[in-house]
């Protein structure tokens, strides 16, 4: 099967990992179940992912839908945030959130050429373009979308890796049995589902919240790829103690380390961070809703063994926990509303993860497994 998978990657008259072919078909076929005359918009970072992004239209185009490639350069992002008045940073650009109406699917591929383009950047001019593209947020998520990365010398530097270990690193944790995993995953969502109290103990952690009637998902890599967690909202006004993050958080690019949160009837009351502590500071402060928790989540994905400084991995890791600040998905129940969402991670090894007042994992290993 592989042989025949590298057959038709060197048919398209490319020198290319034959694992681009399948990362694609399983973005198109898979995570958003592209459909003939489907408009399908295929964003990109940088223009290293062109190379998955001409597979993926490739694939979209088969099926006799409609493909576009919309490139946002990294230089651009930079250009436009410095360059920009600071009143008009606040103005939601039209000519993006009506691309995205317009368009039935979002493929979006993360392929930085440079992650640190924004490490310099001033605080609140970032927390203020990220107010102003709420309306963008919104629309993307009313469609059938996906996110994923193509492996770039810049990601694999991030990861502290080589591109060919970097490449494993991504392609391990991405074409996975996604049925399997599912299965895998079930009894923790039942579990979550049942339970009315969480409490989070481990360095320097002592945290409880409720998540009382709210519903537990799945991550079925169909909206983000890799996939690999389970999620809720806890109740708004719950949470009640002090977490640390030990894992290195990002936030537009832009690194924040050793994150300490202290919350009272579920606001954040207290904060730190050894890093960029002004932009957690812009961040809670953004509006009522970033000062409170949207998500719970616990990583379980054991194709993802260390930390990347990325997200769409980080928050997978088997082992781990994350939340997030500000915005509650719908889908899981949760009512906090924000202009922010921003997800923190924490390894639970050692440490525990009670429910209820039960054991559901210590030092990273599920009571059931």
């Amino acid at each position: 099967m592989r042989d025949q998978k590298f057959a038709e990657a060197t048919n398209r008259g490319l020198d290319m990992d034959p694992r681009i072919v399948e990362h694609a078909k399983l973005l198109v076929n898979y995570c958003t179940n592209v459909k003939r005359g489907d408009n399908v918009l295929v964003e990109i970072t940088d223009e290293d992912g062109l190379e998955l992004a001409v597979e993926v239209c490739r694939e979209v185009a088969s099926l006799g839908a409609h493909p576009m490639i919309v490139t946002c350069p990294t230089e651009f992002t930079r250009a436009l945030l410095e360059s920009t008045p600071l009143g008009d940073l606040a103005v939601t650009p039209r000519i993006v959130v009506e691309a995205m109406r317009a368009s039935d699917v979002d493929i979006f591929v993360r392929s930085d050429s440079n992650t640190r383009f924004l490490e310099t950047m001033d605080s609140k001019r970032m927390a203020i373009r990220s107010k102003a593209m709420k309306p963008y947020r919104e629309e993307f998520l009313k469609k059938r979308w996906t996110a994923t990365i193509h492996p770039t010398n810049a990601h694999a530097q991030e990861g502290g890796m080589s591109l060919s270990e970097y490449r494993e690193f991504v392609y391990s944790s991405v074409l996975r049995d996604w049925k399997s995993e599912i299965t895998r995953m079930k009894p923790l969502k039942d579990k979550m589902d049942k339970v009315s109290e969480v409490r989070l103990i481990g360095t320097d952690t002592d945290l409880s919240f409720s998540i009382k009637g709210r519903i537990a998902v799945i991550d079925d890599a169909k909206l983000n790829l890799p996939g690999g967690e389970v999620f809720t909202a806890p109740v708004d006004d719950s949470a009640t103690g002090t977490i640390f993050f030990d894992l290195p958080s990002v936030y537009s690019r832009k690194e924040v380390t050793d994150i300490r949160l202290t919350f009272e009837k579920g606001l954040i009351v207290d904060y730190s961070a050894s890093k960029n502590e002004s932009l957690l500071k812009e961040l809670i402060a953004t509006d009522e809703g970033s000062k409170r928790l949207g998500e719970f989540g616990v990583g379980t994905n054991k194709g993802i063994t260390r930390s990347t400084k990325n997200i769409l991995f980080d928050e997978k890791i088997a082992g781990t926990i994350h939340l997030a600040i500000g915005d509650a998905y719908k889908e899981c129940g949760g009512t906090n509303k924000s202009a922010v969402h921003w997800d923190m991670i924490k390894t639970v090894k050692p440490g525990q993860i009670l429910m209820d007042g039960e054991s559901v994992q210590k030092d990273g290993k599920f009571s059931w497994e």
